[in-house]
């Protein structure tokens, strides 16, 4: 089996016609029937039903389908890695924040006459921390609800990654001018089920257990009124900026954010249950760009007076 062949395979997947399948690969018809039939033959299955309407997958293909994804993504993400460009790279796994966004336009400024890359990955705290396992950040940078804090050490431990706390967090609603609390200091936490939010990415470990979204840890998501779900961090910026939509979020706000006219308002009635922290691979020392982006980051969170 070649990387060649899965190549072929997913385009007529994702296309069910040979014909734009090879329009995307920028070869012809039959040689794309050429390399699928070679690839049935080699695993001795039948991956597509073919009929006058274009392909459809078989049972077995769309078994093949996923792992075929993943075998691609990881063959791009290594041919990426080797094709760099001479010089050191340093890249950050976090999540959406524009506060950690920031710091890596400050350590590109202090290190840009370095012959370094930069990089910064935003994700879910399982993409975070698998960023970090296979070396495609050298940090991740997650928060975490403390009665999940034993079974992420457990998920970790297999990844052979190493927790750092640095602070100790509540949450907090985001609001912009729009909304009719915007000039309130606080609210209480029943008061949440009163307001309509963005839901943000979802955030699920799936591995030897299944623990409950990191995201806010005590409050029940599932009783809030989500309005709007995204990725997205601009969207989620603008919805606050223009809507009376909410966000709910961890303390510790951009200063980005006020000066466009997003506040934080406190929940009362919450303690800080969410730890911060960072995390590298056992027993690998870290790089000077790491030292200082950790470094920048225990500043801002000792602005914040959160720092551990």
């Amino acid at each position: 089996m070649e990387i060649k062949q899965l190549e072929y395979f997913v385009a007529t997947a994702d296309h069910g016609s040979l014909n734009k399948a090879a329009e995307q690969l920028y070869t012809s018809q039959p040689n794309v029937s050429k390399v699928i039939a070679n690839l049935e033959k080699d695993l001795g299955v039948a991956l597509f039903e073919r009929n006058s309407r274009g392909m459809r997958m078989t049972e077995q293909g769309k078994m093949l389908y996923g792992h075929a994804l993943t075998i691609l993504k990881n063959s791009n993400m290594i041919r990426s890695l080797v094709q760099k460009k001479t010089g050191n790279y340093f890249s950050v796994s976090g999540y959406q924040s524009s506060i950690l966004a920031k710091l890596i336009a400050d350590i590109y400024e202090a290190h840009k006459d370095q012959n370094v890359t930069f990089g910064f990955r935003e994700g879910t705290v399982e993409e975070i921390t698998d960023d970090v396992s296979e070396h495609i950040s050298e940090i991740g940078i997650v928060y975490l609800a403390h009665t999940q804090l034993q079974c992420f050490k457990h998920i970790i431990w297999h990844k052979k990654l190493e927790f750092f706390p640095l602070a100790e967090l509540s949450i907090c609603v985001y609001l912009g001018s729009h909304h009719p609390w915007y000039d309130r200091e606080s609210v209480e936490l029943k008061e949440l089920s009163q307001l309509k939010f963005i839901e943000g990415t979802k955030d699920f470990f799936a591995m030897e257990h299944h623990i409950e979204r990191i995201s806010v840890g005590a409050v029940q998501m599932e009783n809030l009124n989500n309005a709007v779900c995204t990725n997205s961090d601009y969207l989620i910026t603008s919805m606050l900026k223009h809507t009376d939509v909410c966000c709910l979020g961890i303390d510790f706000v951009s200063r980005e954010y006020e000066e466009q006219g997003i506040r934080a308002l406190k929940v009362r009635d919450c303690e800080k249950f969410l730890t911060l922290g960072y995390v590298k691979q056992k027993k690998k020392d870290l790089s000077c760009e790491a030292r200082f982006y950790i470094r920048e980051l225990k500043k801002t969170l000792s602005a914040y007076n959160v720092l551990l």
